[in-house]
């Protein structure tokens, strides 16, 4: 039995980030001889981002309270970044500078994508920032960067509600998200403005040729319902590139056209673009054409691409794929015996 202690898993940003691991906590004991404890007596620890991160800090403060957190830990861990991006800001630092064994994210592109330097180490922000950041990752830290196993799709279980395919939409775009983010910093530097213009373009950039609903928000019930009778949806990039409102159109069947999410590495992964989605260019250069494309081709469109998210989904994000995920990093990874 391999006894795995998760560290404050209810506080803040830790509670979802490791909220896929409750949903599964029977099943990993069961079948897989993998015990989630709150007992001091553990072979390893699970540390979520609330303890090891603070963006409210300047960020040398950030690593320097980060490093003095986990050198108070006994016993091997491992960081979990839950955050929404693919940006290792602050906890590569904290990792290359620690004890820590592994980090793991949600999301991460290639080692080679990280070298660029770009606005909070957010590939999709562009650079000009004042913290702009890349990474050279060292092959043998690169080779202890994991990911998690899960994102989020995990996170409710109502995505796997399936409403019917709605035939009779009568709505042509539904552009229906935050656009203004109120003013935020990351680690002193603001980051709204970046975020404010990718969503405010779509909006600019939409023409007003198709039918449309744009707005910044909604009650829920009647974004639902507004979501269900579209017959395109845009998901636009927030602060991180996947988004709870791909996974509500693939449950309400409308197909939806975000950034292209080719170089973001995720497990599970329902991301191929013209078969679960359709992609754009992350400036909207090309959402026109792209809209026109699928009324055009609608009918056909609207029964594949729901068909194949559906299935994908359905197979890949399964609570037995993520036990089998974690029984095996146990199993293969260095340094971590087997039971």
């Amino acid at each position: 039995m391999i006894k795995v202690k998760i560290l404050n898993h209810t506080f803040d940003r830790n509670e979802p980030t490791f909220r896929p691991l409750t949903f599964i906590r029977d099943m990993l004991y069961v079948d897989y001889s993998i015990e989630l404890t709150t007992s001091d007596d553990f072979d390893y620890m699970f540390i979520g981002m609330s303890d090891f991160l603070d963006k409210e800090k300047p960020l040398q403060e950030s690593i320097d309270w980060g490093l003095e957190n986990l050198s108070k830990v006994s016993g091997d861990y491992f960081l979990f970044d839950g955050s929404d991006s693919t940006s290792l800001m602050g906890a590569y630092e904290v990792f290359k500078q620690s004890d820590a064994k592994y980090l793991f994210k949600n999301q991460l592109l290639s080692r080679e994508d990280y070298k660029k330097p770009t606005a909070f180490n957010k590939w999709f922000f562009g650079n000009g920032s004042d913290l702009d950041l890349g990474y050279d990752i060292p092959k043998d830290e690169w080779n202890r960067i994991k990911l998690s196993g899960y994102n989020l799709g995990y996170l409710l279980p109502q995505y796997r509600d399936f409403q019917p395919i709605n035939k009779n939409k009568n709505i042509d775009v539904c552009a229906i998200y935050q656009a203004k983010h109120n003013y935020s910093e990351d680690h002193g530097t603001r980051n709204d403005l970046l975020y404010t213009n990718h969503r405010t373009a779509a909006w600019d950039k939409l023409d007003s040729k198709f039918l449309d609903i744009r707005k910044d928000k909604l009650p829920y019930q009647e974004y639902i319902q507004t979501l269900y009778d579209s017959k395109i949806a845009i998901s636009p990039f927030g602060m991180g590139e996947l988004c709870f409102r791909d996974f509500e159109c693939m449950q309400f069947g409308t197909i939806f056209i975000k950034p292209s999410m080719s170089i973001v590495n995720t497990t599970p992964n329902i991301y191929e673009n013209n078969e679960t989605y359709v992609s754009v260019n992350y400036d909207w250069s090309d959402l026109n054409e792209k809209v026109d494309y699928i009324l055009s081709n609608f009918d056909s469109l609207n029964e594949k691409i729901n068909h194949n998210i559906r299935e994908k989904f359905l197979k890949e994000y399964s609570y037995e794929n993520l036990c089998l995920y974690y029984y095996n990093l146990f199993r293969k990874l260095d340094g971590i015996g087997e039971e």
